[in-house]
């Protein structure tokens, strides 16, 4: 069974007179970052010289992107598929005992790599990638992917900026309302406003500023701190923060401290309950089968994700505080 997990990458406008970029100006950010790949093969650098160097001597870098095509309602889509590296750069071995050298290499040569599947669908701006050995955390990977996209998105996308949030469940924010407590002491939580329709698709327009007024005052992050008394505690948390952490699962994060039952302090955070799907990947042969399976996954992650947030504001219950 391969694992996947989803990262919402977004090329947001700055100026209320600039466009998205649409499908095709996420596939021109990729296509540069295969441009890249390919002049890096072609002129033999070590793949090191456009990676990101991270904790432990490791890097992460960029490997092969491919764009496929499938047959849509409307005609042919493009989905792009492709891997990144983590890797290290070591090019002498050395005798643990006397100090001297076992092996030199020529060059780009490493003693651990790990490979990282990835597709990325366009339409969503989704990206599904393998959540196997290797793979970096929530915070670094998303700093590594950031870096390593925004080299072309500054060049190509000189008036938008570029966001990257994780999928995160819907379902840990039932189950932790739900559970009991004393009260809540400290809630943290912000959203990126999103570059398509999920929002009205999710709440009613009442519920928060609308997009459109958003983007007329160029609010790029909402972005809320709740907090009680020194000595004393909410008894609930804010409407607003609520609908906050709903679309927080989509285009943010949000942490809360609270008091159990117990009355010992305890924090719930967003980031703790990633999306996962997976499929029998031995089943699959192919590059472009398997690029269309884990489509397939990044879709279903998206229907789940969608379907549970009206599950939860179907509730009377969840919302029924007043500010």
């Amino acid at each position: 069974m391969a694992i996947y997990k989803f990262y919402n990458i977004q090329m947001l406008p700055i100026n209320t007179d600039v466009g998205n970029i649409g499908a095709e100006g996420y596939c021109r950010l990729f296509q540069s970052v295969s441009d890249l790949i390919d002049e890096i093969k072609r002129e033999h650098y070590k793949l090191s010289s456009i990676a990101v160097s991270m904790r432990g001597d490791m890097f992460f870098a960029p490997f092969h992107v491919d764009v496929y095509e499938y047959p849509g309602i409307d005609g042919n889509k493009k989905l792009i598929y492709g891997s990144f590296l983590k890797f290290d750069d070591v090019n002498e071995l050395v005798d643990t005992n006397s100090g001297e050298t076992e092996y030199r290499s020529k060059g780009n040569t490493s003693s651990k790599r790990y490979s990282l599947e990835f597709v990325f669908d366009p339409y969503t701006h989704m990206l599904a990638i393998h959540d196997t050995k290797g793979l970096p955390t929530r915070v670094p990977l998303i700093k590594s992917l950031k870096a390593i996209l925004e080299y072309h998105a500054i060049n190509l996308f000189k008036d938008h900026n570029l966001e990257i949030e994780e999928l995160t469940s819907a379902d840990s924010i039932s189950e932790f309302l739900s559970s009991p407590k004393k009260g809540y002491k400290n809630y943290n939580g912000f959203i990126t406003f999103s570059n398509s329709d999920a929002f009205d698709e999710a709440i009613e327009k009442d519920m928060l500023l609308t997009e459109q007024e958003l983007k007329e005052k160029r609010v790029g992050k909402w972005e809320v701190n709740y907090k009680s008394f020194s000595k004393s505690v909410m008894n609930e948390l804010p409407r607003q923060a609520k609908i906050q952490m709903l679309l927080a699962t989509r285009y943010g994060n949000a942490e809360v401290s609270y008091l159990d039952e117990n009355g010992d302090r305890q924090k719930y955070q967003m980031d703790n309950y990633p999306v996962r799907e997976g499929f029998k990947d031995e089943k699959v042969k192919g590059n472009r089968d398997r690029a269309l399976e884990i489509l397939g996954l990044i879709n279903k992650a998206l229907n789940k994700t969608k379907a549970k947030i009206r599950t939860v504001l179907s509730n009377k219950n969840f919302l029924n505080n007043k500010e």
